[in-house]
């Protein structure tokens, strides 16, 4: 009786072992977990420096419990590839160490106007031409589509559209050859212009040039380059990333602000303030616009650029220009980090809690892109795109990304 009854509690001891031992280890897998998503799988170091990650989890369903984990990875020297462990014990991912020196740029937030002229000419759209009875596309038949650019007509360089049409002119209705390129591909084609209303046409709707506002992030005292927006220049009516030929930078000046509503975007209304040119443009991509100015003014003194694996969810200040006086800093918070690299203008999400910047634009305006984002006296980031749902919140750039295209790309 007395063996009986011991194997029984035995047994029962042995289950409530296993259950706890599921419990442990459903939550030890559950925050390497966590750990796998919420840490970059590139991060950079200074010298043989090592980290540390925190983070807090709950342990308790009524959220009181609250419990700091940390997870190590053993530093090395220049690039190489390291685990990343939780409690220097259990391996939860590898990540690319990069050893660089601090990094340290002066933060703007000033309003800026740029005169951007397209690498050869753009393709907006294909229009029909009427033709007494019929109608005829001579872009659409060619093969040609919004977002596609033409380079060369018959060997020749296509730097307007006053160039386009003087080839097309002069064709007498002949055929031309085109060299055009799409999505970086070059390909070839012929396009046969038709005469209407006394005129040679080949029914494109064409871009050469734009101008507009934007908000400089930050530039190098040692290099005057710089880095604005936090995300390309695209056409306005194709969304396409407009092709770089050549961009002059000026002086801007905010005339007026349309306050942002839910659903409704605001934006920062300005002109240019000078004919004179203050830097030049060299790349546009995806994460910004980067060149070199030529006097930089400098309201601020140089700041780091944080590691991105140093920024936290918390308050924050956004730098920006809301009048014709000095930027100021503003309030705001980041709500989320996002490590994820096929989304590179959205790595942060941030909401506007400073009221004289609520009261003043509602939150995140267009126009505000670019507008530099600190946090523990670090530059982390620039403004990148207003939520149209929600006018206090929008999206951000990691700066160590826009950071990365100056060294890469304009050396």
């Amino acid at each position: 009786m007395i063996n009986k009854k011991l194997n029984v509690r035995c047994s029962q001891a042995i289950k409530c072992i296993s259950i706890i031992l599921a419990v442990v280890c459903c939550g030890i897998f559950g925050v390497c977990e966590k750990c796998i998503k919420s840490f970059p799988d590139d991060i950079t170091v200074y010298g043989n420096e090592n980290i540390s990650y925190k983070y807090s989890i709950t342990i308790s369903p009524n959220n009181q419990s609250i419990k700091e984990i940390k997870a190590n990875a053993d530093m090395g020297e220049n690039s190489q590839i390291k685990n990343l462990t939780l409690l220097n014990i259990i391996p939860i991912k590898e990540v690319n160490v990069h050893t660089v020196e601090k990094r340290f740029v002066v933060p703007c937030g000033n309003l800026f106007g740029i005169k951007f002229y397209t690498k050869g000419i753009s393709v907006i759209n294909c229009n029909n031409i009427e033709l007494g009875f019929k109608t005829v596309n001579p872009g659409a038949e060619c093969g040609l589509r919004s977002g596609d650019t033409i380079l060369k007509i018959n060997g020749k360089d296509m730097t307007s559209c006053e160039d386009m049409q003087t080839e097309i002119t002069a064709s007498g209705g002949g055929s031309l050859n085109i060299e055009c390129e799409r999505q970086g591909e070059i390909f070839h084609t012929v396009i046969t212009p038709v005469q209407s209303d006394g005129e040679y046409r080949v029914g494109l709707w064409i871009r050469d040039s734009c101008a507009g506002l934007g908000t400089m992030t930050f530039y190098d005292p040692q290099t005057n380059k710089f880095a604005a927006l936090g995300h390309g220049i695209c056409d306005s009516d194709t969304g396409e990333l407009l092709p770089l030929d050549s961009a002059e930078i000026t002086q801007a000046k905010i005339s007026t602000i349309t306050k942002g509503t839910n659903g409704s975007p605001g934006i920062i209304n300005g002109y240019f303030a000078s004919d004179e040119t203050s830097g030049r443009a060299l790349l546009n991509n995806e994460t910004g616009l980067y060149g070199i100015l030529d006097n930089p003014t400098s309201y601020f003194e140089p700041i780091e650029i944080a590691n991105i694996q140093d920024i936290r969810k918390g308050e924050a200040q956004i730098l920006c220009t809301l009048d014709d006086g000095e930027p100021k800093y503003y309030s705001i918070e980041i709500t989320s980090v996002n490590y994820d690299e096929k989304n590179k203008t959205k790595n942060l999400q941030i909401v506007a809690t400073d009221n004289r910047l609520l009261e003043k634009t509602g939150g995140i305006v267009q126009g505000m892109s670019g507008s530099p984002i600190l946090q523990n006296g670090k530059l982390v980031g620039a403004v990148t795109h207003v939520l149209i749902t929600n006018s206090a919140k929008g999206y951000g750039i990691f700066a160590q990304n826009m950071f990365d295209e100056i060294d890469k790309k304009l050396n």
